[in-house]
């Protein structure tokens, strides 16, 4: 009787123990639910027509890219699956999607509590419950909870300790069924993100440290999961076409100078961030990249120092191996699971990132929770309890967790919108061209969509400076950033030329674009966006054959984007007076996109323009054929055949939607 009541005793505590950190997780993070859409959120929720598919779409998200617009990358059909099954039955709705990423953290916390207890059941069980507080607590994970976007790397850590309990199961029991779990577990965290790659290395260091696995039983669940990891990998790979994923050198130098005598240093002190933002997590921003991680040489005196200190964690926990101790396996857990984003194996995307260190916060969390076991005299080697423990550690761990909490309560606000985001963490962001660039796209994105709607904005030219400031500041940090220059350059030509009444001074707007235009060319001199502006802007100016100069080149670059062809096309016939070239370059039109009107209404045009109305009404009337929509079209085919045609007229009167009214009385 009393070894029974002592047992629903202990399992009583350990409910409450997990029902606390289960509270903790929506105490800390119940603020991001009011969230909306934020930093690429668009890859899994909104404007993403496969997710719109709902269940339907399930089989096409496992038979194509994660990422599937101009850049086509990665595979993790298990995320746009959830977002999937999310829509068919909530439809677009951020605030159920913030409420199942807290979930899905909540129950990553639990399991891990549950594997912490298992992996080192020798000890106090406030060992594991302190550093599941801490890890749930630590500000640095509120990228990846507050972000939609970062579910992949819930999904995929949570699969891994899911495929780890597997393991450990089969540790304990020898049963076979355990090790396929364990696979398929793996396989869904790999398809969820390839950085489940780490745990390969992973799972034999926790059966080893577990103590009750032999070597032929941690051997073969290696080859389990490395057979796993090979057929996630590659079988992808195998069915589906080559990605298309560009680098740019603001995302990580490392694409352009991969030498061990960049990639040491730039690691080294990624290491150093790494290890700063776990024990002072402020500032935390949205994006990092060049050249917020400078590129220094080996003989930095950071990079030393640095190094010193990384030689002598890693010696330190060579020596606690064969003991199994806490702290070996604490640091040696970091250092495996962080090293996929060290940036000394390849280049990391941004160079830091507060998610890469998501599943690494576990071994900083489990550190600091036995160091404050030892430094507060708790004896760690006990099954038990006691109330004086509790006293002890609840002072310190207040002291911890409040400034956690406060820091993560406060940050997931910041995570509401795209600009509640940028303008928060822009202050810190100076030195970081992309962030700045990125800003400066959202602004200009929020007033193109006003001025698509109709409406001009009073402020419309302080906004666009604004927007030019910040482009400026991206230009600054990296002085080949072409795509800033050549967005600036549209902001001349779409938000202020437009918009000017004086026409010398319109003029003068447009000269500045073209300047801006060059530049963007002169380090990407293949760059269709630049070409095709130059186009634009010189035939503005009336500078006809420069104009014709670019769109060709646009043209050539890119031959689906057919306004290049029509504007050249028009050019030709407006200006310089050659309708032989533009009916050419029109019937060039024909053969790219079969579907299109635009190069049987310009032709028509030109007839129209020259008073051959025949000739003019046969291309108009194969326009309308190709696009019956076009009520423009549709209007004008109708005037002419009225007092000619009936059964024609009335065919085009219906298309152009002319009340039977106007269509009697006229």
């Amino acid at each position: 009787m009393v070894n029974a009541l002592n047992i629903k005793v202990s399992e009583f505590k350990t409910g409450l123990l997990s029902f606390i950190i289960f509270a903790l997780c929506f105490i800390l993070y119940g603020n991001t639910i009011p969230n909306h859409y934020s930093l690429d959120d668009e890859l899994v929720s909104y404007n993403n027509k496969r997710i719109a598919g709902g269940i339907k779409a399930i089989p096409a998200i496992w038979s194509t890219f994660y990422s599937e617009g101009k850049l086509k990358y990665e595979y993790r059909p298990v995320v746009k699956t959830t977002f999937a099954i999310e829509y068919q039955f909530f439809g677009q709705n951020p605030h159920v999607s913030h409420l199942i990423n807290i979930l899905l953290y909540a129950l990553t916390a639990l399991l891990l509590f549950k594997i912490l207890r298992k992996l080192f059941a020798s000890y106090s069980t406030l060992l594991a419950f302190t550093a599941i507080i801490l890890f749930v607590a630590h500000p640095v994970h509120t990228e990846v909870v507050a972000s939609l976007k970062n579910r992949d790397e819930l999904l995929s850590f949570l699969g891994c300790i899911i495929s780890l309990w597997f393991l450990l199961k089969y540790a304990d029991s020898s049963k076979l069924e355990y090790l396929l779990f364990a696979f398929i577990s793996y396989i869904l965290a790999y398809f969820s993100k390839s950085s489940a790659i780490v745990f390969v290395a992973v799972f034999p260091l926790v059966l080893y440290f577990y103590g009750k696995t032999s070597i032929k039983k941690i051997m073969l669940a290696f080859v389990i999961i490395l057979i796993a990891m090979i057929a996630a990998r590659f079988i992808p790979k195998a069915l589906l076409p080559a990605p298309n994923r560009d680098v740019f050198f603001f995302e990580n130098p490392l694409f352009f100078y991969p030498s061990l005598v960049y990639k040491i240093p730039m690691g080294i002190l990624s290491l150093l961030f790494y290890i700063k933002i776990l024990i002072y997590p402020h500032p935390l921003v949205f994006y990092y990249g060049y050249n917020m991680i400078p590129m220094v040489s080996l003989y930095n005196p950071v990079v030393i120092v640095t190094a010193i200190m990384l030689l002598i964690l890693f010696i330190y926990s060579l020596f606690g191996i064969k003991k199994r101790h806490v702290l070996s396996f604490s640091i040696l857990y970091f250092f495996v699971t962080i090293s996929l984003f060290s940036n000394i194996f390849k280049p990391a995307m941004g160079i830091v990132a507060e998610r890469y260190v998501y599943a690494s916060s576990l071994g900083f969390c489990l550190a600091i929770a036995f160091l404050l076991l030892k430094l507060l005299k708790i004896e760690t080697i006990q099954n038990n309890i006691l109330k004086k423990d509790w006293i002890k550690i609840l002072i310190p761990l207040f002291i911890i967790l409040i400034p956690f909490s406060a820091k993560t309560v406060s940050r997931n606000p910041n995570w509401n919108t795209h600009m509640s985001l940028y303008l928060n963490d822009i202050k810190y962001l100076n030195k970081s061209g992309k962030s700045n660039a990125l800003i400066a796209s959202q602004m200009m994105q929020d007033v193109n969509t006003t001025l698509n709607s109709g409406i001009v904005p009073n402020n419309l030219k302080e906004k666009a400076d604004s927007i030019i400031l910040f482009y400026n500041n991206s230009i600054k940090v990296l002085p080949s950033y072409y795509s800033s220059y050549n967005n600036i350059g549209t902001i001349y030509i779409t938000m202020l030329a437009p918009f000017e009444n004086d026409s010398s001074k319109q003029r003068e707007i447009y000269s500045k674009a073209i300047w801006y235009f060059k530049e963007s060319i002169k380090f990407k001199p293949l760059y269709f966006d630049a070409l095709y502006n130059l186009g634009f802007t010189y035939e503005k100016l009336g500078n006809y054959k420069q104009s014709v100069k670019y769109y060709n080149k646009a043209a050539v670059l890119d031959s689906s984007y057919i306004k290049s062809w029509s504007n050249m096309a028009n050019i030709y016939n407006d200006y310089l007076n050659n309708m032989d070239s533009a009916i050419i370059l029109n019937q060039t039109i024909m053969k790219i996109a079969p579907a299109s009107d635009i190069p049987y209404v310009n032709i028509g045009t030109y007839y129209l323009m020259r008073s051959d109305s025949v000739n003019a009404m046969k291309s108009f009337e194969t326009a309308s054929i190709k696009v019956p929509s076009n009520k423009v079209i549709a209007e004008l085919l109708y005037y002419y055949f009225k007092d000619k045609d009936k059964v024609k007229a009335e065919k085009y009167r219906v298309l152009a939607n002319i009340p039977v009214v106007t269509f009697l009385n006229k």
